[in-house]
């Protein structure tokens, strides 16, 4: 875990967690989302992207925002 541990981070890990380990999402539409953002250091490596619903990656960047105190990145469409 690169931020440090406290609710917000855990709300974050705990959604991309979910995200990881469901089957697909057939007909749903997802975004595409760096784990470790690209303004952190994170890379475009399959390992570092997870497909959220929009609202989880709405619910996914508030507690990035809050933990960085700027605002990070923005949704890539994946559909």
């Amino acid at each position: 875990m690169i931020f440090i541990p406290n609710r917000y981070t855990l709300i974050y890990y705990s959604i991309v967690k979910k995200a990881q380990q469901r089957s697909t999402l057939n007909s749903v539409y997802t975004e595409s989302h760096h784990i470790i953002p690209k303004s952190l250091g994170g890379s475009d490596n399959k390992t570092n992207l997870v497909d959220l619903t929009y609202k989880e990656h709405r619910l996914c960047h508030k507690p990035l925002d809050i933990v960085t105190g700027k605002q990070i990145g923005r949704a890539s469409r994946r559909e």
